[in-house]
């Protein structure tokens, strides 16, 4: 199986993202994931309140962003707090760094799915049609 650039992008994505959960450990990655949960379900579920009481569109679009910049900061350190203390520092690190990994290769393969998807790229990529083919979906146009 020849690699193509594209898979090289996600195999760097995943190496950085397994990085940097190595020094976030478990509960920054998951934090983070929670916090990205609770941010698109605050936009998702505030939107019409905020759109029936806001009328100008700069103001609406300000208001989704603080809604979920705090969504995302309150979850994020409910569950940062409450996952550091139940594992050890090592066990931290590892985990983090496993999930990191297993993270950024999906945002690469959901990215570079959307993109081939949308048609706005063209590009070959081994890794994304093994991804696809496993799945069960086709990311051609």
């Amino acid at each position: 199986m020849a690699l193509a650039p594209a898979d090289y992008a996600i195999i760097v994505s995943a190496a950085l993202s397994a990085l940097s959960g190595l020094f976030v450990g478990f509960s920054g990655a998951v934090a983070f994931l929670a916090g990205v949960a609770a941010a698109t379900a605050a936009i998702r579920f505030g939107w019409h309140p905020l759109e029936a009481r806001i009328g100008e569109t700069w103001m609406l679009v300000a208001a989704a962003a603080v809604v979920a910049l705090a969504a995302f900061g309150l979850a994020r350190l409910l569950v940062k707090k409450f996952v550091k203390n139940i594992l050890a520092q090592p066990g931290d690190a590892i985990l983090g760094s496993l999930v990191a990994a297993v993270t950024g290769t999906c945002l690469s393969l959901f990215t570079l799915y959307g993109a081939k998807r949308l048609g706005a790229a063209s590009f070959d990529s081994a890794l994304l049609d093994f991804a696809s083919a496993f799945l069960g979906t086709q990311p051609g146009t």
